[in-house]
């Protein structure tokens, strides 16, 4: 009799255990594990940034907090180990605003609006890395506390700067 109830509660057992096992695995997975909070896309002052840069360049989508993991990738011929070094160097770090042309989809400019969670050491590295990728960046100085006309002079003298900025068939800046 013992040894029929124990064929018959051992698997018992060991099936509750396997749940309780595979609970505690999956769960990790599928059940939050740290406490998070919503956050806003932009300030608002990035707000009102955006909105400036739209009515200055209707010609172009303005995309907001962009991943640099979108727009960048370690070069060809790094091996495996390298490329990830490179990606962690840029993966989680975000561009204000990235100005694409509608009709070819290419990038014109990156613009970052220079606020107080801005450093000018890391600031210089970030603006090498995009250059290296063929990228401009225009920085908008914070302390301006930016309106339409500030952001169109520091717009327009971009593109005076790097007359090769503007796309072709695009004949000014609002």
């Amino acid at each position: 009799m013992t040894s029929n109830l124990l064929q018959l509660v051992l698997p018992v057992l060991a099936l509750f255990g396997v749940v309780l096992l595979l609970k505690g695995l999956l769960g990790s997975f599928t059940g939050p594990t740290v406490s998070v909070r919503p956050m806003p896309l932009m300030t608002p002052a990035e707000r009102k940034t955006i909105g400036y840069i739209e009515q200055i360049l209707p010609w172009a989508r303005i995309h907001a907090q962009v991943s640099m993991g979108a727009i960048l990738a370690p070069r060809k011929g790094l091996n495996r180990s390298q490329a990830a070094t490179v990606r962690n160097r840029f993966s989680s770090k975000r561009i204000d605003y990235v100005v694409e042309h509608r009709r070819s989809g290419r990038i014109v400019m990156l613009i970052e609006l220079d606020d107080r969670t801005h450093r000018p050491d890391q600031d210089a590295r970030r603006d090498k890395m995009t250059a290296s990728a063929g990228f401009a960046t225009l920085r908008l100085p914070a302390e301006e506390h930016p309106t339409l006309h500030s952001v169109k002079y520091h717009i327009n003298r971009a593109f005076a700067q790097r007359p090769d900025l503007m796309p072709s068939g695009v004949a000014h800046v609002a």
